[in-house]
């Protein structure tokens, strides 16, 4: 039976907590929201790592952590931060990745210990690497591969844009020959360096209603966990976010 589509939802009481490591990163990516100016430049010590996780952990709620950076695979720590994130009873600890995952991170955890995101903005090179960088469609497959063969639970990240939305289709079969059963279809945001493009790479609301779900749905029926934002509402609709 094939899964159905779902748009994000957050469950009462559940805690998410997204912890950006720092905002450094191998890649240039044209449509990434991080601004030094804004955001800072500066990487999180191991000790305020550690004292970070235990203010957020609350054991009356379903505690999550999310890794992120710039890459914060870049992070010398990132291995001590989920071992460290796992003792302390988070219920589930997330990477989002590029897929370079510097400092051997496959050899210094194991399946049991996180979830690895995987961002990949194209089903090809061609349509990839013209915006997250060359060579990194190859870099980014090979270390999934590489991990869904060392038994870890990954998913892939899509970033729509008006770069890439002519080739969202081509995902669910790239997806069904890498062996990737989740796939996050995420809506470009509306700040760093996507507000400096000349033309505009955000969708409108005709570009996503008609291409997002039909591909979500496509890819349901092979069987590939598909979850998407609601990114237009409609009226009297209830918003939800991260608590």
């Amino acid at each position: 039976m094939a899964l159905k589509p779902t748009t994000l939802q957050f469950k009462a009481r559940e805690r998410n907590v997204f912890f950006h490591l720092l905002t450094a990163c191998n890649l240039a990516c044209r449509h990434c929201y991080i601004n030094t100016s804004q955001h800072g430049s500066e990487t999180v010590s191991r000790e305020t790592m550690e004292e970070w996780l235990k203010l957020f952990y609350t054991p009356e709620k379903e505690s999550n952590i999310i890794f992120l950076g710039g890459e914060p695979t870049l992070h010398p720590d990132l291995a001590h931060g989920i071992h460290y994130a796992r003792k302390l009873g988070y219920a589930t600890i997330t990477v989002d990745s590029n897929g370079f995952l510097f400092h051997d991170l496959l050899d210094k955890i194991g399946p049991q210990d996180a979830v690895l995101s995987f961002s990949l903005d194209g089903p090809d090179a061609r349509v990839n690497d013209p915006i997250r960088g060359r060579g990194v469609f190859e870099t980014c497959t090979t270390n999934l591969k590489k991990a869904i063969a060392l038994g870890f639970d990954v998913s892939l990240i899509y970033t729509v844009s008006r770069m890439n939305l002519a080739h969202l289709a081509r995902m669910p079969a790239l997806l069904q020959e890498l062996g990737v059963k989740r796939f996050f279809i995420q809506v470009i945001g509306i700040r760093g360096k996507s507000t400096a493009s000349e033309a505009p790479l955000q969708l409108s609301p005709d570009e996503w209603l008609s291409v997002i779900p039909p591909v979500a749905r496509q890819a349901a029926e092979l069987g590939i966990h598909v979850i998407y934002p609601k990114v237009f509402l409609e009226e009297g609709e209830d918003f939800a976010c991260a608590g």
